[in-house]
């Protein structure tokens, strides 16, 4: 946006409050008010507004004019606050004492950056300031302002250069410079001598020009294509413009900033640079080009004599782009130029990517352009075919059909076998041969190739053939034969699976639940496999139980991928610190899956066992034997590990046979017996330890009168008596 300036004094008549009307849309604003009265009591305005806003006061300068007036000048400032467009935008002020002479000064832009305001109420020569710019704009403007009673307005003056010294020649000026970065900018007023008692202000505003860039842009199909582009934030129309570098000539306006040009004929890169030159700068853009010939001669030798460039010339060793202007008559030979371009064969024999129709001679008329100079031609080249077909067989393609027993090579033509017979024929898989090699009795395009063996979907395959001599040949009245090859793709559909050749192997074993076992609990085992296994005879697990070896027998499972084997605990294993599963053995048995491959005995990923304890041994006790004469006798014995005890008692006082549950204590036992008759008794003490392990001790209970002692105890005391002689001659 333009920077405007606008000197609207408010005339002696005019007193505060007043207005004046301004044109235009601001969206930032400051403002000057400057008067000057004789008598030394006016003052400058309260408020001043715009457009319904106020302003806010930045700064004031005062000072004494040489005839005792006074002289006055505030500034506003309305930053960044967007004013509605109008044609007649009011300037108020409101407040003050004026009575005399004033003049009101304000700029309007497109973004105001008040920095710095300096004033002094005398200026003489020499006086400096300086304004930093903390902000970057594509264009900043000065508005420097020098005022007393007899000087009013602005002049403006050239733009100066940037980060140049600004020095004032004249009372009030407007300087204009580009600035992209922040910057600082001094300033020196001069001629200042008949200036004292003068006031100074300097507003500061930033706007930015958009620059010019292309909105739109035609592609280009082929050279002398009439093409338009569009420009926006321009001020002028385009000077000129190229494409790649090279002029597209005259610009042609179509309707606003739309312009036409025709496309000149550049290389055919795939795209090109437009650039446009306009208001004193360039705008540019990237379009796709493509011209009228699509194919290049890159590599410059000598041609073929039977190339389409045989005895052409193009003065030069850069890149010849080419086309076709008018083809070959398709009735005789059609040649895939785009093929010929893509396999760099232009200089070679023609043929190679021609197709014989028939008999006759045709001539076709090529063009070319070379962009290194940009010269353009055309040149012909003439197609003669004698009807006679010299042309090989091929292969297009080989394939393997589901059943995988066949590879179908279909070939270009019709086929034989010539006299020498179907041979040659290899297959890239080792150990596989051809069998056989048969033109198909269906489709005379397809020779059967049959493998030595099923080919399954596991497969990947080429095939190769070495010319016997008269082997595999066209049906031309002078057959072609097939050329020898290697490595022609196979396409394989088979889906048969290979062959399987691998027995099962162990996955994991699982083992018992972690616990103690006793006699006759079984430990039961699963080995799981990745794949079903058949099991005759009977396998085991070979186990470590306390450092004894013991087996788990085979007992279910065969025919899927889970064997059970089991092992029962007998008396006198025992295991306190985990069994262990050493190995699996076949024991005179077999272990094979469906394809009668043997089982791989390795135990893999086997569960674990330090859990899995063995007590097979039966607790120690045992029952005292006892003759009394205490009609309640209390009966003892040893317990050691047995955790449960039951007494039985039998004997001839039936009423007091019983059983009797005992808690044994410190590895002992007792047990109170109620009043027994006289007789003899059977205890029978059974034990059980904490594993389930059971034994049991008998022991005889006699309830005497009585107890019967020997004659020298009865007269033991007497002997006891006697003198050591007679005591011995007693008992001879």
């Amino acid at each position: 946006m333009a920077v405007t300036v606008v000197d609207a004094p408010i005339t002696t008549a005019d007193a505060y409050p007043g207005a004046i009307t301004v044109s235009g849309t601001a969206t930032g604003l400051i403002v000057a008010v400057g008067h000057s009265v004789g008598f030394g009591d006016a003052s400058g305005p309260s408020s001043v507004s715009m457009g319904g806003q106020s302003l806010t006061q930045i700064g004031v300068a005062e000072g004494a004019a040489s005839s005792g007036h006074d002289v006055s000048l505030s500034f506003w400032a309305l930053n960044e606050t967007k004013i509605a467009a109008a044609s007649n935008t009011t300037l108020s002020f409101s407040g003050g004492n004026q009575t005399g002479i004033a003049a009101a000064y304000f700029t309007v832009a497109g973004s105001v950056d008040v920095e710095t305001l300096s004033a002094s109420g005398n200026i003489s020569t020499g006086t400096t300031g300086s304004v930093s710019l903390a902000r970057s704009a594509d264009s900043l403007t000065f508005a420097c302002s020098l005022h007393d009673s007899a000087s009013l307005g602005f002049s403006n003056l050239a733009n100066p250069a940037e980060d140049s010294e600004i020095t004032a020649t004249n009372i009030d000026f407007v300087y204009g410079v580009e600035a992209d970065t922040a910057r600082t900018v001094d300033f020196t007023w001069d001629n200042l001598s008949s200036r004292n008692n003068s006031t100074l202000a300097l507003s500061i505003t930033a706007s930015g020009a958009a620059s010019p860039t292309v909105s739109a842009a035609d592609d280009i199909t082929s050279e002398g294509d009439t093409a338009e582009f569009t420009l926006s934030g321009n001020s002028a129309a385009p000077v000129s413009a190229t494409l790649n570098g090279t002029s597209v000539g005259t610009l042609t306006l179509v309707s606003g900033s739309t312009y036409s040009y025709t496309a000149p004929l550049i290389a055919d890169d795939g795209t090109a640079d437009l650039v446009i030159s306009v208001d004193s700068t360039t705008a540019s853009t990237v379009i796709s080009y493509a011209n009228s010939y699509p194919y290049e001669l890159v590599t410059h030798g000598e041609p073929d004599a039977n190339s389409a460039f045989f005895d052409t010339a193009f003065a030069t060793d850069g890149p010849v782009e080419w086309g076709v202007v008018t083809d070959f008559d398709s009735g005789v030979v059609v040649v895939d130029w785009a093929a010929m371009d893509a396999a760099e064969d232009e200089l070679n024999d023609i043929a190679l990517h021609s197709t014989e129709v028939a008999a006759g001679e045709s001539t076709a008329t090529l063009k070319y352009f070379v962009p290194e100079s940009g010269a353009t031609g055309t040149f012909q080249a003439t197609a003669t075919v004698d009807g006679t077909d010299e042309t090989a067989p091929t292969i297009s393609s080989a394939s393997v059909p589901t059943a995988g027993n066949n590879i179908a090579v279909q070939m270009s033509e019709s086929m034989q076998v010539g006299a020498s017979g179907s041979g040659g024929w290899t297959i890239s898989l080792a150990g596989v041969s051809v069998s056989s090699a048969v033109v198909d009795g269906t489709d005379d395009t397809i020779i059967n190739l049959t493998p030595s063996r099923t080919l399954t979907d596991e497969d990947t395959l080429t095939i190769g053939y070495t010319q016997p001599g008269a082997g595999f040949q066209d049906l031309a009245a002078t057959p072609n034969d097939l050329a020898t090859f290697s490595g022609q793709a196979v396409t394989n559909n088979s889906t048969q699976q290979p062959p399987d050749v691998t027995g099962p192997v162990t996955q994991s074993v699982g083992v018992p639940t972690a616990g103690t076992y006793a006699t006759g609990d079984d430990l039961s085992f699963t080995v799981n496999w990745d794949e079903a296994v058949t099991v005759a005879g009977t396998p085991a697990l070979n186990l470590d139980i306390g450092g004894m070896s013991r087996q788990a027998d085979y007992v279910s499972g065969s025919g899927s991928a889970a064997l059970v084997f089991t092992y029962t605990v007998q008396a006198g294993d025992e295991d306190d610190s985990g069994i262990a599963v050493s190995s699996l053995t076949l024991e005179g048995g077999t272990l094979q899956d469906a394809s009668s491959n043997n089982a791989t005995l390795t135990l893999n990923s086997v569960g674990d066992t330090s859990g899995v304890l063995v007590d097979g041994v039966a607790p120690v006790i045992s029952i005292n034997a006892l003759t009394t004469t205490d009609a309640t006798p209390v009966v003892t014995g040893s317990a050691e590990d047995a955790d449960s005890l039951v007494l039985d008692l039998e004997g001839v006082d039936i009423t007091h046979s019983s059983s009797y549950n005992i808690t044994p204590s410190a590895g002992s036992w007792s047990q109170q017996l109620p009043e027994l008759a006289l007789g003899e008794y059977l205890m029978t003490l059974t034990g059980v330890d904490s594993a389930g392990n059971e034994t049991f001790v008998t022991a005889a209970l006699n309830v005497v009168e009585s107890v019967a002692t020997s004659p020298r105890g009865l007269f033991q005391p007497l002997f006891r008596s006697l003198s050591g002689s007679v005591n011995q001659t007693l008992f001879r």
